[in-house]
Formats: structure tokens, C-alpha cells, sequence
């Protein structure tokens, strides 16, 4: 499946409805409808889409797609919800910390590494997520 053919199929996904060639075509910003049409066809010889009686396409089958999650009718990078456990758990270190710094009590340098490592973890799947995701438009 090419570029062109995987945002038609997104974009079906997203729509969640029968739409036409020209529909798709203004959907998923095609330059004509008989690009539209043939990369309609080929997610329907791909058993992704069906094509009712009034001519109209809809979406068969939701499939995942490689390094990617469907959340709805949204497709999110997996390093994107990787940046946010990791975000999460910095989130939750941070509770910990600040009470034994309010109080002056010692916080132990294992500590301060782990959530070092968990920055830079959180850091590198966020930048790499939203990466991802511009290479995929």
C-alpha cells in the first residue's frame, strides 16, 4: 500500500461513513477524483473497503498499522504512548520529591538518577512520536 492509498483508508476510518470518490477526494486532499477511484479500488481488492449499492465506500475492516494504535477513530504513534507513561511516571516521582524537599529531608542519589533517566526516556519517545507522525502526513 502506498502513501496515497493509506491516507484514503485513514480517512475513511475517520469519516466512519459511505463516502464517494470525490468526497474522497476532497477528504483526504487528492488531486482528482480518478486517483481517488483507484486507490479506492485497491483498498477494496485489499478487503479494507466495500463499495455499497449506491456506489459509495465504506470501511470493512479496521486494521492496525505497523508502529501505530487506533484510539477511536485516531491514529496515534506507539512512541507517543510510550512518551506518556514515561511522562506519567515522572509525574508521580515529582509527587514523591517535592514533599522530602519541602521538609528538608535527604532525598537518596538513586533517586535523582532514576528520574533523570526517566526525563530523558520521556523526552526521547515524545520527540520521536511527534516525528513519526509529521513522516506519516
Amino acid at each position: 500500500m502506498n502513501a496515497t492509498t493509506f491516507h484514503t483508508y485513514v480517512y475513511l476510518v475517520k469519516v466512519g461513513k459511505p463516502v464517494g470518490p470525490r468526497e474522497v477526494m476532497r477528504g483526504a486532499d487528492l488531486t482528482s477524483p480518478s486517483v481517488a477511484y483507484r486507490n479506492l479500488q485497491k483498498l477494496v481488492d485489499l478487503g479494507l473497503v466495500v463499495k455499497d449499492e449506491y456506489g459509495n465506500y465504506v470501511v470493512k475492516e479496521k486494521v492496525g498499522v505497523k508502529g501505530q494504535v487506533w484510539l477511536g477513530k485516531s491514529l496515534i504513534p506507539r512512541f507517543l504512548i510510550f512518551g506518556f507513561v514515561f511522562l506519567g511516571v515522572l509525574i508521580a516521582e515529582v509527587a514523591i520529591l517535592v514533599p522530602h524537599l519541602l521538609v528538608g529531608a535527604s532525598v537518596e542519589g538513586s533517586f535523582w538518577l532514576l528520574s533523570a533517566i526517566t526525563i530523558v526516556s520521556a523526552v526521547i519517545f515524545l520527540v520521536e512520536g511527534v516525528l513519526f507522525k509529521k513522516r506519516m502526513k
